[in-house]
This record gives C-alpha cells, sequence and structure tokens, in this order.
C-alpha cells in the first residue's frame, strides 16, 4: 500500500525535467487554514518574512473564505514582498478569500479532487442590494483582474469567480490550440449567432441582487480601503495599470475558432474541480502530498511554516464565547472586590480579564487606539467614583459607558454604516449582554449559596487578615454579629480595615467614607462585611 501511495503521489506531480523558472532547492510551505482574519494576514506576514532566503514559496490553502481587507492584505505581501516563484496549492478546498489568493500567485497547483471558486462578496446581514453590491465588487474584480493580467490568466474567467450574471464560453484557435473565454456579446460579433446554452437554470434573479454565495465571510469598509504599506484610500474606479493581454477577436476570426463548451451560465458563479481548471488554463499541476511537491519543484528541502501557538491563542481569545466569559469573570471580580472589601485578589482577577478583553484584539488587530483609550479612562472613572467621591453616581455611569464603548468598538472593524459594520455591532452588544448576564448569574450564586457561609467569610475575611499577620487561625465569626462595634484602622473609601476584639477584618461602608480611628457599627454580616460610622 506504502509503494502504491508513493507511486500514486508522483504519477499526479508535474512531469519530469521542472522547468527552469520553477526550480527550487528550497521551499517553505506557508498554510492558510480555515477563515481568512486579520490574525492570518498578521501571521502570514511574519511567516514570508521569515522565509526570506527559500528559492520558493507555497501558499497551501483550506479555507472557506474570509474577510476583504485581510485578502487583499495578503494578496499585497505576495505581489509585492513574496519572491516571484511563489505557488499557491489548494489542498483540498479554498472558496472565496481562498480563491482570491491563490489567483494571486505566479501559478496554482491543486490537490486531487479539490476545488475552488465561488468568491461573490455577502454580508452576515443577508442579500445586498444591486448598487451596494456593484461597490462591494468593484475592488474584488479590480484585484482578480490585476493578478489575471500579472499570471496570464483568462480575466473573464476570474470575475466570474466573483460576480453573478457573467456569461462565459470557452473557445479554442484550431490552429494555436490557444484557448479564450467570450461573453454572449462576443460570442455574437464572432459567430453572428447565439451561443448555446448547456446548463440547466437554478436560480430566478440572475441579476445577482438576492444571489450571494455561502462562503465568504466578512466584508470590510470597501470605500476608504488602506493597505499598512500605503496611504493612499482605494478608489474603486482606478484604471487597471497593467495592459490586457487578452486577444480581441470579431467575424473574421470565426473560422479560426471553435466552441468547445459553455463554461458558466449567468445564474451561478464559477466552481471549479481540477479537469476544469486546468482546461481553462488556471491550474498548471495535481500533487497530492509534501513529497509529490518536492518533485513537483525539484526540491530537496521543504519546510513548513505553520501558524504559532501565541496566533492561536489570540484566535481563543477574541472569539465572541470566550469575551462573554471574561466580561462576565470582570464584573464577577468588580463586584465581589467592592462589596467585601477584600484583599485586592478580585481586583487583581479584574484587571487581568479586561487586559484580556482588550489586549487580545490589539494583539489581533481589530482594536484601535481610541478603544483602548476608552476602556483605561472607564476604569479610571469607575475607581474616582468607588474611592474618591462615592455616591454621586453620575462619574461611575460615564465610566462604565466609556468601558463598555470601548469593548464594543474591539469588534467593529468595518465602516458602522455599512451592513457588515452594523453586524459587528450587533455581535459586540450581545456579547456584552450575555456577558452581562452570565456575570449576573455567577454573583446571584456567590450571594446565594456563599454569602453566609463560614467558608465564604474564611475566604474574603480570615485569609485575608492571615496575609497581614494580624489574627489567629480560629474563625472569628463569633465576633462578627450585627451591632458590635469596632475602631477603622484605615480609611473606608469603601473599603478598608476595622479591629474588633484585636483582631483585624476588611470591611466596607454602608455609605459615605470613613476617616481612620472613627467608631464603627457592623451593619450587614454575610458575605459582606459592612459598618457604618457613630456619631459621637
Amino acid at each position: 500500500m506504502l509503494f502504491l501511495a508513493t507511486f500514486l503521489s508522483v504519477i499526479t506531480a508535474a512531469p519530469m525535467p521542472v522547468p527552469a523558472y520553477r526550480q527550487a532547492q528550497n521551499v517553505v510551505i506557508i498554510t492558510i487554514e480555515g477563515e481568512v482574519d486579520n490574525i492570518t494576514a498578521s501571521s502570514f506576514k511574519r511567516r514570508l518574512e521569515d522565509a526570506e532566503g527559500a528559492d520558493a514559496i507555497v501558499i497551501e490553502l483550506n479555507t472557506p473564505g474570509g474577510g476583504l481587507l485581510p485578502t487583499l492584505q495578503i494578496c499585497y505581501e505576495i505581489k509585492n514582498n513574496a519572491p516571484p516563484n511563489t505557488v499557491a496549492w489548494i489542498h483540498p478546498h479554498a472558496f472565496s478569500a481562498g480563491t482570491i489568493i491563490a489567483l494571486a500567485c505566479r501559478e496554482i497547483i491543486v490537490a486531487p479532487n479539490s476545488t475552488f471558486g465561488d468568491a461573490a462578496p455577502i454580508t452576515a446581514m443577508g442579500p445586498l442590494p444591486a448598487t451596494e453590491r456593484a461597490k462591494i465588487e468593484s475592488p474584488i474584480l479590480a484585484e482578480v483582474v490585476d493578478s489575471a493580467r500579472r499570471n496570464h490568466y483568462d480575466e473573464h474567467l476570474v470575475e466570474a469567480f466573483v460576480s453573478v450574471g457573467i456569461e462565459l464560453w470557452l473557445l479554442q484557435n484550431t490552429k494555436t490550440n490557444e484557448t479564450v473565454c467570450v461573453n454572449k456579446s462576443e460570442y455574437e460579433t464572432i459567430f453572428s449567432e447565439l451561443p448555446p446554452q448547456t446548463f440547466s437554470p437554478i436560480a430566478s434573479d440572475v441579476q445577482g441582487e438576492h444571489i450571494f454565495s455561502p462562503f465568504f465571510d466578512t466584508i470590510t469598509k470597501l470605500s476608504q480601503v488602506e493597505t499598512e504599506n500605503s496611504t493612499e484610500p482605494w478608489d474603486p474606479n482606478f484604471a487597471q495599470q497593467l495592459p490586457t493581454s487578452r486577444p480581441t477577436l470579431n467575424k473574421e476570426d470565426a473560422s479560426t475558432w471553435k466552441l468547445v463548451r459553455q463554461v458558466v451560465p449567468n445564474d451561478r458563479l464559477l466552481t471549479l474541480k481540477p479537469a476544469e481548471a486546468s482546461q481553462y488554463g488556471l491550474v498548471d499541476g495535481i500533487v497530492s502530498d509534501d513529497a509529490a511537491l518536492k518533485i513537483w519543484f525539484g526540491a530537496q528541502n521543504l519546510l513548513r511554516l505553520d501558524v504559532n501557538w501565541s496566533e492561536k491563542l489570540v484566535r481563543i481569545l477574541v472569539s465572541w464565547p470566550i469575551r462573554i466569559i471574561l466580561i462576565a469573570i470582570f464584573l464577577v471580580c468588580v463586584f465581589v472586590e467592592f462589596l467585601t472589601g477584600a484583599s485586592g485578589t478580585f481586583t487583581a482577577g479584574a484587571f487581568f480579564s479586561i487586559a484580556l478583553i482588550v489586549g487580545a484584539p490589539w494583539l489581533a488587530g481589530l482594536a484601535d487606539v481610541w478603544e483602548i483609550v476608552a476602556v483605561i479612562a472607564g476604569i479610571s472613572l469607575i475607581a474616582v467614583e468607588l474611592l474618591l467621591i462615592p455616591g454621586t453616581g453620575f462619574t461611575g455611569f460615564i465610566g462604565v459607558a466609556f468601558l463598555f464603548v470601548g469593548i464594543i468598538g474591539t469588534f467593529v472593524s468595518d465602516d458602522i454604516y455599512s451592513a457588515e459594520g452594523q453586524a459587528q455591532l450587533l455581535t459586540g452588544l450581545g456579547t456584552i449582554f450575555g456577558g452581562g448576564v452570565l456575570g449576573a448569574i455567577a454573583s446571584w450564586f456567590i450571594v446565594r449559596y456563599l454569602g453566609g457561609a463560614t467558608a465564604m467569610q474564611r475566604l474574603v475575611l480570615v485569609n485575608t487578615i492571615s496575609a497581614h499577620e494580624t489574627a489567629t487561625a480560629r474563625s472569628h465569626v463569633d465576633l462578627l454579629s450585627i451591632g458590635a462595634t469596632g475602631i477603622a484602622v484605615t480609611d473606608l473609601r469603601p473599603s478598608g480595615r476595622i479591629k474588633i476584639d484585636n483582631t483585624l477584618f476588611d470591611a466596607t461602608t454602608t455609605g459615605q467614607w470613613i476617616s481612620q480611628g472613627s467608631i464603627v457599627r457592623i451593619m450587614h454580616t454575610g458575605m459582606t462585611l459592612e459598618v457604618e460610622e457613630i456619631k459621637t
């Protein structure tokens, strides 16, 4: 079986000898797996820099699609910073964003029975109106046509990956065997007759207003797309810089061109398997595994550069389920800390969780400076309300608003007025709401089941006292009766420490600050030890 597998790998690779332009001794494989997003783009750039010195770069694609801006950033890196010998390996599927990335490479190879194509944009908000669809498709079409002209693919063919409504027929030159894809108008011009329709219709809306591909994920702000290496905004109407290499045919060419087949009707997007893609001139070889890949390049060394652990961790941390949990942890820690006046363990938990909430999106390129500033300002205002001017409410309310606006901002990477930006806003609001509900449930559970327990009192009181080495190991629950009096040994703003029977306890006030040395009376002894000042 092993011999058979090796034999099949060899026969599916490109024949020997290897062309000089493809020959490479050291080949580096950069994998793109799963959704294409900002993390994918930054990881790709890092790995491309790590691959400096390689004779060839292979971009191994297995993706259902992704965001447009990260896709364009990856294409920019391929066209400007990758070596000329850069090859896309579709292994096994590359839809939408994956297809756009593959077209940016000089050559495309595929695994047996692989599939690629279907690169039309959609949004999470549903079908796009015709005008907005045209605006969104414009930069995608500009990108794939540029790739076609660079890499000598058929321009009309790559457009059919993106736009519904493009009908194409494949013609072959009877003398040179050259092939070209023509649309309905060109076919009529050449042959003076309507082209044959060989596909069965699958949709009634041939204009594409309500047809969309399920594979292309998020769409970014398209009227102001800027790459990291350019300060000029994207102009969807800019002229192609590269001249077209596509022949212009007319009725005089009818005798030298023959119809091969209809490529795509006007009610679907182009999606290809290896045999068709090879016939259309998009695929240069079928490569099944790494061994066959080495043979295809004539390479001696093959190195894989995968996503590292930190990039995988960031991807997990920016997912909405994890962010819901982090928000809940933050709220519970704040609730417990300021309700009990504990030793600061819960404060550390709150700061750690909020750091992950905003830090992970920052590392992933999803957060801007203003969002970080808003979160810091929100936390600062909340601290001022609790520690410096308690009881006003206004400062704390503004702080909470700043905090949540900053967190929600990390979810929105697109134009807030676009359909996708509004979908991201709803995701952010839903995550905040979900985190709040989960935090409220957890807080209720703590109060309901642990609030009056001796174990909880030891957690927030006795253990804290032991840290100051002022208490014995025995329980002091007997000292904590309602009405018992003590002395404030620190300022309570609103949390601090009191002394009862020469034993220190953490406590919080029921209202205003209490100054050091004041006589206090215990008003509540559950999970929270609340006191009030006795006026003399």
